[in-house]
């Protein structure tokens, strides 16, 4: 199985540690793209983790920072939608692909 990273998401998660990197540490910022790494791992080895909030979409809450992973998964990958903080605009990314 592949993991397939949106450009947006790609985005979400460089500003996130961007965001870590200006306003606490690097090394605060080294544990959020971990706890992103760690997340991804776990979808790419249990497809169904985290919770359903649609037909296609499922949402991972990460373990140590307010963000989820969105991420589709089907047989062939895990795309992953976006890196959603879980206090802001809920719902943004329901019309990617």
């Amino acid at each position: 199985m592949k993991l397939i990273v949106l450009d947006a998401a790609q985005a979400e998660l460089e500003e996130a540690q961007a965001y870590y990197l200006q306003h606490a540490t690097p090394g605060i910022a080294a544990a959020f793209v971990a706890d992103y790494e760690n997340g991804a791992r776990r979808l790419l080895q249990f497809p169904q983790a985290g919770t359903s909030v649609s037909r296609r979409l499922r949402i991972l809450p990460m373990r140590h920072f307010p963000y989820s992973i969105i991420c589709q998964a089907t047989a062939e990958a895990i795309t992953i939608h976006a890196i959603s903080h879980q206090r802001r605009r809920p719902g943004y990314w329901g019309g990617r692909r």
